[in-house]
């Protein structure tokens, strides 16, 4: 009985493993791309979640540390999830079996203190916007610009 027990939960370890790692090595990289351009986040306000067609979805709750600013933080977001993926897929490239977790749908929320209560903003992006923006491809002014229609004022 301790025996079937034992290697149904190391089953379920190894099937579950990959999605664990994967998680933890996209949160790490997000966090240590926002901690190179000094700029806090908090995990717990971070969620990466897999829809029910496979496809993943990741949002990330940021804090304008300037009063009219909530480009900054918007853009070192973005910045650090492309990062994140480029890391996803050369993991992916040196292991063959493993599957990159590559977010379709990223969106970030960045609190500002425009006002006395506060103001959020949100936008989306693509993971191809997302990785032009942290290879230097396209410069934050274009991203923007492609970013734009998505942005709202919640």
């Amino acid at each position: 009985m301790a025996f079937k027990r034992i290697i149904t939960f190391s089953a379920l370890f190894l099937l579950t493993s990959q999605l664990v790692f994967a998680n933890y090595a996209f949160y790490r990289q997000v966090v240590n791309t926002c901690k190179l351009y000094r700029m806090p986040v908090d995990e717990k306000k971070m969620s990466l979640t897999k829809k029910s067609d496979g496809s993943y979805q990741f949002t990330i709750e940021m804090q304008a540390k300037l009063r009219n600013d909530f480009e900054t933080p918007m853009l070192v977001a973005f910045i650090s999830v492309g990062q994140a993926i480029k890391h996803q897929e050369n993991f992916a490239k040196k292991k063959s079996t493993y599957k990159p977790v590559i977010p379709n749908d990223t969106e970030v929320t960045v609190i500002t203190k425009i006002s006395r209560e506060g103001m959020v903003i949100s936008a989306k992006a693509t993971p191809d916007q997302m990785k032009k923006l942290a290879e230097g491809k396209i410069d934050t002014a274009s991203f923007m610009r492609l970013i734009k229609n998505s942005i709202q004022t919640l």
